[in-house]
């Protein structure tokens, strides 16, 4: 089941949680999340191309492709942001609409997202959240978020909403 996400107050929904069951060579941490450090990356286009063999996370330092839950691959810049992550927790919305993750960046992940999303408010360009070398979501920026405080919003359910937040805090760097 694919869900669409959204992160409120900032960005409009463009990918979905993962809950496909791809299996990989990369390595696991606790929980059977990757141990690889979360990337935020800029994506520079969508193909309907067949998504590249196993998902494995991407070197930061290049361009990648990298697909979403739907299969559609994306071809996506260098990472601007790995790691970063300070928390992430799934938690039924407060109006009742579903179930959120809100997530927390530290202080130098704060501020570079400051920075882009400030770029991209308007461009309809998305910024992808890779882990395990899938992308659990890749919104369209709609306005800056100043704070470091993302909440992923959407048509979660409890089980997607919780996997979303174990794949982020379990991908923290």
């Amino acid at each position: 089941m694919t869900t669409a996400a959204t992160l409120v107050l900032a960005l409009a929904a463009c990918g979905g949680g993962d809950d496909s069951d791809d299996s990989d060579d990369t390595e696991r941490g606790d929980g059977g999340t990757p141990a690889e450090p979360v990337q935020f990356r800029r994506v520079l286009e969508q193909t309907t191309d067949a998504c590249p063999g196993p998902a494995v996370q991407p070197d930061p330092a290049a361009e990648a492709i990298a697909c979403d839950d739907e299969g559609t691959a994306h071809r996506l810049a260098p990472a601007e942001i790995v790691g970063g992550v300070d928390d992430a927790e799934a938690a039924m919305s407060p109006d009742g609409g579903g179930w959120t993750v809100a997530v927390e960046l530290d202080d130098e992940a704060t501020t570079t997202f400051e920075a882009i999303t400030r770029e991209l408010v308007g461009t309809q360009q998305q910024v992808a959240i890779v882990t395990g070398g899938r992308i659990v979501t890749a919104p369209v920026i709609q306005s800056a978020i100043t704070d470091g405080k993302v909440q992923i919003a959407g048509d979660l359910d409890r089980d997607e909403a919780e996997a979303l937040a174990d794949a982020l805090e379990g991908a923290e760097g």
